[in-house]
């Protein structure tokens, strides 16, 4: 048995915490820790929002990107009860986590916001880093992982009322195509195997979401223009595009991908790329094909994060940050011209994934963080 038991509370989403938990299932593989997964399907409802006055506004909404973890130390007996707050969002928060938890570990990490929150939460929010979704070959307890989804789905969404067969049947077809999603996540050992791109060829794939909120729209605007300016300038190299939806086939027609987009075979092809372009995902959060494209030590020409992570990403160093379309091109021209900055930033953006996002030793580090105030 090992000194410390790392017990996971089913949670309501499985593809933003699939990173974290591959990380604890490869730690008990190595006899680091045990893992334990329990059932838990309460609905843990509650929102702290933060607004751009620094007004702080409570609600009762649901919070499914948050999870809940303890960490037993059978040395000492002592509880750590922390969280992972893996939403899109920097301006929210989960009041459940922030109530409960001696730790809440944030994705979208932002200390403008977090200095709004009264102290006594403040001092328990720590950035996450770079998340993408991911699985470790040891994972454990799929069917538990299932019903804990399932049912607190329906405990957080189906209410007793006229429409509840017609809920209930909604609901549990999310939880199936979720499910179904989770399944193609690709394993650990596939973002490990890295090999030097020999070709240069310059990357940008993408989606569209559903266009109910202006900052989608923005995004897709972006986006197209993206793709469309990489056409024209890089018509022999460019390849990407958004992938094929509803949306994309109707509004963008001529941006659409020209690369797979199921999720081995887009990473397959993204090997093979030596340049890639990034942009942030929903409300300024950091996409996964961040994480994605350090991970193959790509050449990356990136907008601005607006997340800070516990060790940042120096422009020059891991990758080369763009403001304009204009920058953008300036930059990819840039690193084709100069083969000796292009293979250095492709070494740091490696070696960056090695030491920071591979998901074990970012899960190290918090251990360790939340570890180490216990022991002195």
């Amino acid at each position: 048995m090992s000194q410390f038991t790392l017990t996971i509370y089913t949670p309501q989403e499985l593809n933003h915490a699939s990173n974290p938990h591959t990380a604890f299932f490869e730690l008990a593989h190595t006899g680091v820790l045990d893992v334990c997964v329990k059932l838990n399907v309460k609905s843990k409802r509650g929102r702290l929002k933060v607004d751009e006055s620094g007004k702080v506004v409570k609600t009762n909404q649901a919070y499914p990107k948050a999870s809940y973890y303890e960490l037993t130390n059978h040395d000492t007996q002592e509880h750590i009860r922390f969280a992972f707050d893996l939403y899109d969002f920097d301006t929210q928060f989960s009041l459940e986590a922030l109530k409960t938890c001696d730790w809440v570990f944030k994705r979208c990490y932002n200390s403008k916001y977090i200095t709004h929150l009264p102290e006594t939460y403040q001092k328990k929010i720590q950035p996450y880093g770079l998340n993408f979704g991911v699985r470790s070959a040891y994972h454990k307890g799929k069917a538990i992982f299932f019903l804990g989804l399932l049912l607190s789905r329906w405990r957080v969404y189906v209410k007793p009322n006229r429409n509840v067969f017609k809920n209930l049947y909604y609901h549990t077809k999310w939880v199936a195509k979720h499910w179904q999603f989770i399944n193609t996540t690709r394993l650990l050992s596939q973002f490990e195997a890295f090999t030097m791109p020999k070709t240069e060829i310059v990357m940008f794939q993408t989606r569209c979401f559903k266009e109910a909120h202006q900052d989608v729209i923005n995004i897709h605007t972006q986006r197209y223009q993206i793709i469309k300016r990489l056409q024209r300038e890089f018509p022999k190299r460019f390849q990407g595009g958004f992938i094929a939806s509803e949306v994309a086939n109707t509004k963008y027609a001529d941006a659409l991908t020209n690369v797979p987009s199921e999720p081995l075979a887009y990473l397959q092809a993204m090997k093979h790329a030596n340049i890639v372009v990034y942009t942030r995902g929903l409300a300024n959060s950091p996409a996964w094909k961040l994480a994605e494209y350090l991970s193959q030590g790509k050449v990356i020409i990136a907008e601005r994060l607006t997340s800070e992570l516990p060790v940042p990403l120096e422009h020059g160093k891991q990758l080369l940050y763009f403001d304009t379309l204009d920058n953008m091109v300036h930059q990819i021209n840039l690193v084709l011209e100069d083969k000796e900055l292009a293979q250095s930033l492709s070494k740091h953006a490696r070696q960056y994934f090695e030491n920071n996002v591979h998901p074990v030793k970012n899960i190290n580090r918090i251990l360790d963080l939340m570890i180490k105030p216990t022991n002195t």
